[in-house]
């Protein structure tokens, strides 16, 4: 029966697991999520701890594939050298954001991800990666060789995005349809579909435009920059001076790759602003005061941060929060 493009069978279907924290005690959700459907991705941490927590996820797996499709609030990992297991095979990951703010980084690659944004990573190396807000994202593991194989080396673009959003809607759309078809699959027709995703993104590797000498150089600076200022935001003392220290990059440096965009210091305001902005419109944090949410997105004056909010958005916090009710 064709869905889409893509199509699913009567017949034998491949296994799928759906897991969800809805039969689990609200106090004891992120436990449970981080002791099951995460355990495999190093240390866990919630973002928000005071925040209800609750997450699903389907998870369609095959000897060569696995394919996630994840709903949940924020949390954090950070995948070290002794998570790596040696004995496994190594893969790669390509994701595909649908909804959130998040970031990752791997090796001297990373970048800030939001909902469109196409991402990978490589589960043989250590990175650090989450979101600040709740999110949703697909998820597909393939082995090196094939990455390597079909699209080019890994080490080319883990830790960073493949193309930009205007360009990459093709790739982003087969990828809801897949998982939103695949658990109905037979084994033969979901690996010409995930051939088809392979496909796909060797066009979009392709079409992307690759910077070159100096241009590289700063464009990796903003990248790691915004990835660690999405990750660090919630920290007070997070100024430009922490961000080039982190980084290992000089402070003009820093400042020259933020010239066109504002600044550093504008940079880190405006993440900042964006996720209070999006927790106040979160039927999750209705319960938490709007001071609480501004100290746990890096504020500590709270008329600073009224005033900076308002600029911004043209309305105040609990102008926000009013109309969203």
């Amino acid at each position: 029966m064709p869905r889409g493009n893509l199509f699913v069978s009567k017949l034998a279907v491949v296994p799928s697991v759906i897991e969800t924290t809805s039969h689990v005690e609200p106090t004891c959700a992120f436990e449970f999520w981080r002791s099951t459907a995460l355990a495999r991705f190093g240390d866990v941490d919630p973002q928000h701890p005071r925040a209800p927590f609750s997450a699903k996820r389907l998870t369609v797996a095959q000897p060569d594939w696995i394919l996630t499709h994840t709903v949940s609030s924020p949390v954090g990992l950070n995948f070290r050298t002794r998570h790596i297991d040696r004995n496994a095979r190594d893969m790669v990951v390509i994701g595909v954001g649908i909804d959130g703010i998040g970031y990752q980084q791997q090796g001297e690659r990373g970048t800030q991800l939001g909902g469109g944004d196409v991402s990978i990573l490589s589960r043989g190396l250590p990175f650090v990666a989450g979101t600040r807000s709740a999110y949703e994202e697909i998820r597909l593991a393939v082995p090196r060789e094939t990455i390597e194989t079909r699209i080019g080396r890994v080490e080319a673009f883990a830790g960073g995005c493949v193309g930009e959003p205007s360009t990459s809607a093709e790739f982003r759309a087969f990828m809801r349809k897949l998982a939103a078809s695949v658990a109905w699959m037979t084994e033969s027709e979901a690996q010409v579909a995930i051939d088809g995703a392979l496909h796909l993104l060797g066009c979009l590797v392709r079409d992307t435009d690759e910077p070159s000498g100096t241009e590289v150089s700063q464009a990796m600076a903003v990248s790691l920059a915004r990835a660690h200022i999405v990750r660090r935001m919630h920290d007070p003392n997070l100024d430009p001076r922490a961000i080039h220290v982190a980084l290992g990059i000089s402070r003009a440096q820093l400042y020259r790759a933020f010239a066109e965009t504002g600044g550093v210091a504008a940079a880190i305001r405006d993440v900042r602003l964006d996720l209070a902005y999006r927790r106040l419109t979160s039927p999750r944090d209705d319960k938490l005061k709007v001071a609480t949410i501004a100290y746990g997105c890096g504020f500590t004056d709270i008329p600073t941060f009224n005033r900076a909010f308002r600029r911004r958005f043209h309305l105040s916090p609990r102008d926000v929060r009013a109309s969203r009710a």
